[in-house]
């Protein structure tokens, strides 16, 4: 993606205040020539810069917050009371939630002399029914369902989203004839960080050697890459020699340096490749 149209859509965000998910929808409309997919990984890194900014804003104001939800049920407002109250803010509404019920599950069990059960506000995310007031589990629940960035049911999502493109590399990459070793083998084998795919012959790429191959159902935009050098890359690199990086989602154009020798970046296993000779043992 080049940089003129990577800014407009980074801009959209920027100033749009409200829920994600109807920014999601504005930027489908925006950009029709972009993968939904695509955007919404651009969405999704934006926002989070966006919730680290507001995070102590966010909890300057939780007396404000749960105030303001406590008025809202006593004056019998319609459902959503939470998700109106983030979008106020422009914060994810599952955050706000779990403010709220941090003050609830505070105030309910000091009044009746009770140890909180769970302690771990995420559990009443991920399962609103053991939430004792079924108001609050109701605007909990709808909080899950229209926070498209930090519900659970998000997190499952991308999580299932990895898995999938990790399987459909292993199934392209088997379709090419080329012989490899998944993450889950390396593993067994005491490799503590490992690429998606280590091929057991190179193969070359438009010049480059190619040993590993690492699957990313993301969009490769600047920090995100930056991140993934330092945590991942550089080590792939160190231990098995030069590889591919796939952003299944696109990637920004200006990611890629002409100088790169660790890695070649790609959003697609390329068919286009050349296989090297094995090696010759005679004498």
């Amino acid at each position: 993606m080049n940089l003129t149209l990577y800014n407009n859509i980074i801009s959209t965000i920027r100033n749009h205040k409200g829920l994600s998910i109807d920014c999601y929808r504005q930027l489908v409309d925006k950009f029709p020539s972009c993968s939904g997919d695509s955007l919404y990984s651009i969405l999704q890194f934006e926002y989070q810069r966006r919730m680290k900014t507001n995070h102590s804003l966010l909890h300057s104001n939780k007396q404000n917050i749960w105030q303001s939800y406590v008025n809202s049920v006593k004056e019998r407002e319609r459902s959503g009371i939470i998700l109106r109250i983030a979008e106020n803010l422009d914060v994810a509404p599952c955050l706000v939630a779990k403010i709220i019920l941090h003050r609830y599950f505070d105030e309910f069990y000091k009044d009746n002399n009770e140890e909180q059960p769970v302690s771990n506000i995420n559990v009443y995310l991920r399962e609103t029914s053991l939430i004792n007031d079924p108001k609050l589990a109701y605007e909990v629940y709808l909080c899950t369902l229209y926070d498209n960035i930090y519900s659970p049911v998000t997190d499952v999502m991308k999580s299932s989203l990895g898995q999938q493109y990790e399987i459909r590399l292993n199934r392209e990459a088997t379709e090419l004839g080329l012989g490899f070793r998944d993450e889950e083998h390396l593993r067994k084998h005491g490799y503590d960080k490992t690429p998606d795919c280590k091929l057991e012959v190179p193969i070359c790429i438009k010049g480059f050697i190619i040993n590993w191959i690492e699957s990313k159902a993301l969009f490769g935009e600047t920090e995100v890459h930056k991140e993934y050098i330092k945590n991942q890359y550089t080590s792939y690199y160190n231990r098995f020699g030069p590889g591919l990086v796939i952003y299944w989602f696109g990637y920004l154009e200006t990611i890629v340096q002409d100088n790169e020798k660790r890695f070649v970046i790609s959003d697609h296993l390329p068919r286009n490749f050349a296989r090297l000779p094995p090696p010759n043992f005679e004498f």
